[in-house]
C-alpha cells in the first residue's frame, strides 16, 4: 500500500514538473492536498502548524527591516492570517458552535445570534476560514465543521493558539528588526532578546510575565494543556533504572523533586504511576507559580529559585521538564550545579526535553527552537549540544528514552561522570 502511494506521488510530481496538469485540475488538487493534510494530522499537529508556521504580512517602514531580497509570498502572509482568524473564532466561541451535531449545517444568522457578532462580518470571516479548510461551506449561507474544526476545538489546541497569538506572534514580527540590530549574531544574552525589543523592557521574560497577568495567564494555560499530553513519566522504566525508589520505607525520604514544575502536573503523574510508594513528592517553583498550583494530597509545594542552593538533599530523583530549553548554556549550567551538589550516591537527574536530530528535525521542534531563541536567547538542543552542556557540570547521559519520535521528546537519566 505504501509503495503504491509513493508511486502515485512520484507520477504526480512528474506530471506537475512537465506542466501536465490543466489549470482547473491543479487548483482542485491544491484544495485536496490542503484537506488531506488536515486528515493526516493529529489535533496537536494541526495547532502546532498554526503556531509555528506563522509569517505575518508586514508593511516595513524602511528597507532596514527587509531580509536581504527575500519577499513574503501570498501564502506566507495568509499563514499569519490563519492564526489571527483562528484566535477570533476562539473569542467568539465559533468552533464550539460549529461542532454541535444538532445544529449542522448552521446558517450565518444562527451563528451571529449565538456569538452576538454582525452577520456580514461573520460571513466574511467564515468565507476565509472555509478557503483555508478550518471550516466547511455547505451552501451560500451555511457552514459545517471540518476535520480541522474538530482538531481546533479541543482545549489544548485553544491554549496553543491563544498563547501563540498573544505572546509569540509579536516576536516573529520583530525578529527581522532584531537580527539587523544585532548584526545577525546568534542570541545568547537572556536580557537582550526579541522579547525585550518587542516589549521595550530590560526585564527577563519571566520577570516581565509577573507584571503582565494577561500574558502570564495565557502561558500557564498553554503549559498546563501541553503537560497533559504524553510525557517521559509514562515511558521511563523507574523500577529498572532507579531501584532505590522501591527500597525506601520512610515517609520522610525525598523521592521525586520536580524542579521548576509549574502547577505540578508531573508530580501528579508520578504519584498516579506510583501511588503506594512511601516518601515525599515535592513541587518546586517560584512563589508566583506555587500560589497558582492546586493543592493535592501527597504532594508538597515549595517556593524555590532553582538558581540557588537546593534545599532538598539526597532525593532519589531530581526532575526537570521543559526547564533548560528556556535558558542559554551559561544559565542552564547554573541550574544544574545546585542539583549536582545535592545528589547522593542513589540520586539521579531526569531531564525531559527535546533532542533535535542532526538531520530532518520536525517543523514543531525546529519552530520551538526559534521561539526559544526569540523569547529567551535559548534553544532546543541537539544530542551533541546536550552532551557538551552536561559535561561542563560533570554530568553524562546514562540512559535515555525517545518517547515522541515526531516531536523529538526524550527523557534522559543523567548521572555524575565517573
Amino acid at each position: 500500500m505504501a509503495t503504491d502511494i509513493a508511486g502515485m506521488i512520484r507520477d504526480l510530481r512528474s506530471r506537475i514538473a512537465t506542466g501536465g496538469l490543466p489549470a482547473d485540475s491543479r487548483l482542485a488538487l491544491l484544495q485536496d492536498v490542503k484537506e488531506l493534510q488536515y486528515e493526516l494530522e493529529t489535533p496537536r499537529e494541526t495547532s502546532n502548524r498554526y503556531r509555528y508556521s506563522v509569517c505575518a504580512l508586514l508593511d516595513f517602514p524602511s528597507s532596514t527591516y527587509c531580509i536581504g531580497k527575500i519577499m513574503l509570498t501570498k501564502r506566507s502572509a495568509t499563514q499569519g492570517l490563519d492564526l489571527t482568524i483562528t484566535y477570533i473564532f476562539y473569542q467568539l466561541g465559533l468552533f464550539d458552535a460549529l461542532v454541535k451535531p444538532a445544529k449542522s449545517p448552521i446558517s450565518t444568522n444562527d451563528l451571529a445570534n449565538e456569538t452576538n457578532a454582525d452577520p456580514i462580518l461573520l460571513g466574511r470571516l467564515l468565507r476565509y476560514a472555509a478557503s483555508s479548510g478550518f471550516v466547511k461551506q455547505s451552501s451560500e449561507d451555511t457552514w459545517t465543521a471540518s476535520r480541522a474544526t474538530h482538531s481546533l476545538v479541543i482545549p489544548s489546541s485553544e491554549a496553543n493558539i491563544e498563547q501563540a497569538f498573544t505572546d509569540a506572534l509579536p516576536l516573529y514580527v520583530d525578529l527581522p528588526r532584531f537580527l539587523v540590530q544585532n548584526s545577525y549574531q546568534n542570541p545568547t544574552d537572556s536580557r537582550n532578546t526579541v522579547h525585550s525589543l518587542t516589549h521595550n523592557t530590560p526585564l527577563h521574560y519571566f520577570d516581565w510575565m509577573k507584571r503582565n497577568p494577561e500574558h502570564y495567564a495565557a502561558l500557564n494555560k498553554f503549559m498546563a494543556a501541553n503537560r497533559r499530553t504524553t510525557t517521559g513519566i509514562g515511558a521511563f522504566p523507574f523500577e529498572d533504572k532507579v531501584p532505590s525508589l522501591f527500597e525506601t520505607e520512610s515517609p520522610e525520604t525525598p523521592l521525586f523533586v520536580d524542579v521548576g514544575g509549574g502547577r505540578g502536573q508531573m508530580c501528579r503523574a508520578f504519584r498516579a504511576k506510583h501511588p503506594d510508594l512511601p516518601g515525599r513528592v515535592i513541587l518546586q517553583d517560584l512563589q508566583l507559580a506555587i500560589a497558582d498550583a492546586p493543592s493535592v494530597d501527597g504532594i508538597e509545594a515549595m517556593a524555590h529559585d532553582f538558581f540557588h542552593q537546593q534545599p532538598i538533599q539526597g532525593a532519589k530523583i531530581y526532575f526537570l521538564r521543559h526547564v533548560l530549553h528556556d535558558w542559554p548554556d551559561e544559565k542552564a549550567e547554573a541550574i544544574l550545579k545546585p542539583l549536582v551538589e545535592a545528589m547522593d550516591k542513589e540520586s539521579v537527574i531526569l531531564i525531559d526535553e527535546k533532542v533535535l536530530p542532526d538531520v530532518g528535525a520536525s517543523s514543531t521542534a525546529a519552530g520551538l527552537d526559534l521561539l526559544m531563541m526569540c523569547t529567551f536567547a535559548a534553544s532546543e538542543r541537539s544530542e551533541r549540544a546536550w552532551k557538551d552542556l552536561l559535561g561542563k557540570v560533570g554530568l553524562k547521559v546514562e540512559y535515555s528514552v525517545r518517547y515522541n519520535e515526531e516531536e523529538g521528546d526524550v527523557i534522559m537519566m543523567v548521572l555524575p561522570e565517573k
